[in-house]
């Protein structure tokens, strides 16, 4: 295939105990209670208007919907919620200064749903499917090995990729509207169904050229575990020099996270931090390191770093349960927040 073709397809006094006694613990788990239920009821009722589709999986052909989604983003081993310190604030006026403290806490946030996929407007989501279109630099679907005679034609794959805001983030805003000094939830940094790469709209999905520099200066950054390598990182395209289609997906999916976690980079995309307001007590994620990846599509799976398996000395494919070539695959990412609420007007200190 000609290579112009494939380019188109309490207030702190001295001395005050700072320990969590009984009473704090009590209160720390009604709240929380409290509020993952109204987030549970508010997702009940949201689940008819984001659950037209019914999942399949069937011939790699399964699909996620919406309100599958918003469901397994309330599952609350990914979430991993402690309590990890305390933070002290200072509020003074002109003759004196007093201080306080609030829980300071950690938990993961489901911020988007990352898919890869070969033909546009056919991923696994079909919620999403109108938000990618063909453009005049992707005019065609995408899948670049149908009938590779070759092994060089199997081995190279192609795979759309898009980065959308998940639909399960709105219950993590309702909690954090809800969040008080005792149980804190931070504010997420993305907003539900908001497109953050679509790699139809992103020409440099398709040209290696545009990212040389990067290229050479990662040439040792690799998708992969232990001592096996699925691809480069880079060039981030949608081009991805590996025969298996699951890995060739995830090397997809996880170029496009790579791109939306950073700021100024070669391509049309949205910074999943566009919108976020710095604020005292807030210590919101960086990078895509500390990612856990949910599996959505084929089959719904616990959040893992990914890749999970160095597959090098298996006897058997431990991926193959995970292929879905004709939608392609789908994950929700789930990255580390930190937060307290306020009790003061500086925050001086966390312990």
């Amino acid at each position: 295939m000609r290579r112009s073709e494939w380019c188109k397809r309490g207030h702190w006094g001295v001395g005050r105990n700072t320990s969590l006694n009984h009473s704090l613990r009590h209160t720390l788990a009604r709240t929380l209670a409290n509020t993952l239920a109204l987030a549970l009821v508010l997702s009940a009722l949201w689940l008819p208007v984001l659950a037209p589709d019914n999942a399949t999986a069937q011939a790699g052909n399964a699909t996620v919907s919406s309100g599958e989604i918003v469901s397994a983003a309330l599952d609350l081993t990914c979430q991993a919620y402690q309590v990890i310190g305390i933070c002290l604030w200072m509020t003074c006026t002109l003759y004196t200064c007093e201080f306080d403290y609030s829980i300071r806490a950690e938990h993961y946030i489901p911020e988007v749903v990352v898919s890869a996929y070969p033909f546009i407007g056919n991923s696994s989501w079909p919620a999403s499917n109108g938000i990618g279109t063909r453009t005049r630099f992707a005019e065609e679907g995408g899948a670049s090995d149908e009938g590779g005679a070759t092994q060089r034609e199997q081995a190279l794959k192609f795979k759309n990729a898009d980065v959308i805001g998940s639909p399960g983030v709105l219950d993590y805003w309702v909690l954090a509207a809800a969040s008080t000094q005792s149980v804190p939830f931070c504010s997420p940094l993305t907003y539900p169904m908001t497109p953050y790469f679509v790699s139809s709209f992103d020409p440099a999905w398709r040209d290696p050229v545009v990212e040389t520099a990067l290229s050479l200066a990662n040439a040792f950054n690799r998708v992969g575990r232990g001592a096996a390598t699925f691809a480069g990182l880079y060039p981030r395209i949608g081009f991805v020099n590996q025969s298996h289609d699951y890995k060739s997906a995830l090397v997809a999916a996880i170029r496009a996270l790579d791109i939306v976690t950073q700021d100024r980079q070669p391509h049309v995309y949205l910074p999943l931090d566009a919108y976020n307001t710095p604020a005292q007590g807030q210590w919101s994620p960086r990078g895509r390191t500390s990612a856990l990846f949910q599996q959505l599509t084929p089959s719904l799976q616990s959040c893992r770093v990914l890749p999970d398996i160095d597959d090098t000395l298996y006897p058997h494919d431990p991926y193959r349960g995970r292929l879905n070539q004709v939608r392609g695959n789908a994950w929700q990412v789930w990255r580390p927040y930190r937060c307290c609420e306020p009790a003061g007007a500086v925050l001086i200190l966390t312990l």
